[in-house]
């Protein structure tokens, strides 16, 4: 069993863009923040040049300079202390199950060790 366990974490945040859609076939998206002020800090040169060019053609668009918001969530994997002292990430390597990359031992996403999957044959032998 790992020491020292830390839970999965799951982080949720809201991602602002502004959009310029011509309709359904496509359109550009700009990061800005909650107030709809662009982030250039976030762009490419590339990037600030075509937006450059969506606001001085508002003709070409249906959806001309609007902030839309997205909802996004992410996880953050459980960890734990294996029995060769390092800390490793818990993630879905195979069949629920991932090995150490330092020591090559393999653990379920319980934190519990479990045989090496070459040697299973069905799974009472995990």
């Amino acid at each position: 069993m790992l020491e020292q366990m830390t839970k999965r974490k799951w982080n949720y945040w809201t991602e602002y863009k502004i959009a310029f859609d011509y309709d359904d076939n496509g359109g550009f998206w700009f990061p800005c923040d909650e107030n709809g002020n662009l982030l250039k800090d976030d762009m490419t040169p590339t990037a600030i040049e075509n937006y450059e060019w969506c606001m001085a053609h508002p003709e070409k668009f249906q959806t001309y300079n609007r902030k839309v918001s997205f909802e996004r969530k992410s996880v953050e994997p459980a960890t734990g202390i294996c029995k060769c002292g390092h800390r490793i990430t818990l993630w879905d390597e195979y069949l629920g199950a991932c090995q150490c990359p330092h020591c090559g031992r393999w653990y379920n996403l319980f934190g519990q060790e479990v045989n090496n999957p070459e040697t299973w044959k069905d799974g009472d032998d995990w």
